[in-house]
């Protein structure tokens, strides 16, 4: 019983709330919710907030959301008050950070006197999602309020009603969410790894060795290169002109559907030279290729490549004029002879893949069970977790990071480490779910081809009132594609970029990549147009004492 209550760790949800002065930049309020206790906490420095972790009796688990943010006002603090950075965390007052090499924190790790341990992780990897939409998602009671952020706080500021509410909400509704998945076991620290830890669980831990195993470097990073995300374009029919009457379908689950029902690889991959043979016993495979090829004729364009001088890494190809080197699934070669004549290729090498059914049946009839028979938290978690997993198999192998120091002006910086990898999952899992998701909503596009705008990865928008009849339309079935809304004027512009007014909302939906939610009331028909010019965008701006967000200048290009 002593062990027990030496080990025990408490779990904390905490907020920041902070100056929008570039000269005063530092944190006025900060507010702390046990998950299991629901006491709730809150004071106006950081200093305090520091303090308050240190009278902590035991190890303990502290959740940001968004701790690449809150996390720097700490990291500032604890360089500039005598805290030492190092990697071995067995000496008094030191800390370390795990932080990928693009700027993501990870973890904050702390070492009090006395042995003691704070641990401060990113809720937004458990819970990939704004606070209002988290407190929507689990039909929380608490909803989020607003404040004034510009308002001028003193040092000495002494927080009103108002604020300790709004700081209230904001930590119990993410600390309420991740006690419903602590409830279910789901403590890893992303989403996705508790989505992996829980298949694993399902599958058996041995299953999964034998039927995933370790791929070699070469193997991997060869097979590395023909995985892509979602199908994400807008029709050149359609781009930039206003329609009218139109109809919106997402799949049902997408990536969950071509889990449950497609042929996905397993075991090690069996290289190959020149072009794949037809091999039962190895019936899906990765073809290295070098090619020219044309759009046909009212077909949508399927290709990108990335790292190449020449080419936009988002752009879809209509042609290229001299040979290209691509690594392509089975299923994005079968694409690419559909959506293109081929003046060119010439066949490589490759590695060919072991084939099997049902390998997530189990885990999708599970969480696929919990989603159709519950609401509110219980639903949105199983909807993580049927969203999460394919991700993981494709897990980057390289997690080189960065460490923290002051410069001269006392602001918080980052260098890289030393080079790091570690051993992949089973990237070739990740390729072929993707390769499948991307093939069902291209070939949708395609049958649709005089109809179709805009698709995004599980998501096709096509103009007309009437309901296709050649594909499968079903509000629930899995893998079918749902009626989810009807539009009755729209404006595509590119990818992520659009406007629709919904049939039964006065208010236009507005989708903008890299604008902020809270500049889409100055969006319209006539304005929604290449060159758009909006201030406010808010940009972070690194400072001593943290981070300041400071408003900055939009322009749609």
């Amino acid at each position: 019983m002593q062990q027990m209550r030496k080990n025990k760790k408490s779990n904390y949800s905490c907020d920041f709330e902070t100056t929008t002065d570039l000269n005063d930049c530092r944190v006025w309020a900060w507010a702390s919710y046990n998950i299991d206790t629901e006491d709730f906490n809150y004071n106006n420095s950081i200093s305090s907030f520091i303090l308050w972790m240190g009278g902590l009796k035991h190890n303990t688990n502290i959740y940001f959301h968004n701790l690449k943010f809150d996390g720097e006002f700490i990291i500032s603090y604890l360089l500039m008050n005598n805290w030492s950075y190092s990697e071995d965390l067995e000496e008094d007052q030191v800390f370390n950070i795990v932080m990928s090499k693009t700027g993501q924190i990870y973890v904050l790790n702390l070492h009090y006197k006395l042995k003691k341990d704070i641990v401060i992780y990113d809720s937004l990897k458990k819970l990939p999602m704004s606070v209002g939409a988290i407190a929507k998602a689990f039909n929380l009671q608490e909803t989020k309020l607003f404040i004034n952020y510009d308002e001028k706080r003193t040092i000495d500021h002494v927080l009103t009603d108002e604020e300790i509410n709004y700081i209230h909400n904001d930590v119990v509704i993410v600390g309420k969410a991740l006690k419903q998945q602590f409830d279910h076991n789901l403590k890893k620290m992303t989403i996705g790894s508790d989505a992996l830890n829980n298949y694993k669980a399902t599958l058996g831990k041995f299953e999964f060795k034998k039927l995933f195993p370790v791929l070699s470097p070469i193997y991997d990073t060869d097979i590395r290169k023909a995985y892509k995300g979602g199908f994400t374009y807008a029709s050149d029919n359609f781009k930039n002109k206003i329609v009218g009457n139109g109809l919106v379908f997402d799949v049902n689950s997408l990536y969950p559907s071509v889990m449950y029902n497609n042929l996905l690889p397993y075991g090690y991959p069996c290289y190959f030279e020149g072009i794949y043979q037809e091999n039962k016993l190895y019936p899906l495979y990765i073809q290295h290729v070098i090619v020219i090829f044309t759009i046909k004729k009212d077909h949508i364009p399927t290709i990108q490549i990335k790292n190449h001088f020449f080419y936009q890494e988002t752009e879809y190809l209509k042609e290229v004029i001299d040979p290209v080197d691509l690594y392509l699934t089975s299923v994005d070669l079968d694409l690419m002879m559909q959506q293109y004549d081929i003046s060119y290729i010439d066949y490589i090498d490759g590695y060919m893949f072991q084939g099997k059914y049902n390998l997530f049946k189990d885990y999708i009839d599970y969480w696929g069970d919990i989603k159709a028979t519950s609401i509110g938290g219980q639903r949105q978690l199983a909807k993580l977790m049927l969203n999460s997993l394919y991700g993981k198999f494709g897990t980057n192998t390289n997690i080189t990071g960065m460490y923290a120091y002051l410069d001269l002006e006392g602001i918080v910086k980052y260098k890289l480490k030393d080079p790091e990898t570690r051993e992949p999952v089973y990237t070739p899992m990740a390729t072929f779910i993707t390769a499948y998701a991307r093939y069902k909503t291209i070939t949708t596009a395609q049958i649709l081809y005089k109809r179709f705008c805009y698709a995004d990865t599980d998501s096709i928008h096509i103009i007309g009132d009437e309901v296709p009849d050649n594909i499968e339309v079903h509000p629930t079935k899995l893998g079918a594609w749902k009626l989810e809304s009807k539009f009755i004027k729209a404006k595509f512009v590119r990818a992520k970029t659009y406007l629709e007014q919904q049939e039964d909302h006065e208010n236009i939906d507005v989708k903008c990549a890299g604008l902020p939610a809270y500049l889409h009331k100055y969006i319209n028909f006539d304005n929604f147009n290449s060159g758009l010019t909006l201030y406010g965008k808010l940009r972070p701006c690194h400072v001593k004492g943290g981070i300041v967000l400071i408003k900055s200048t939009y322009t749609l290009k």
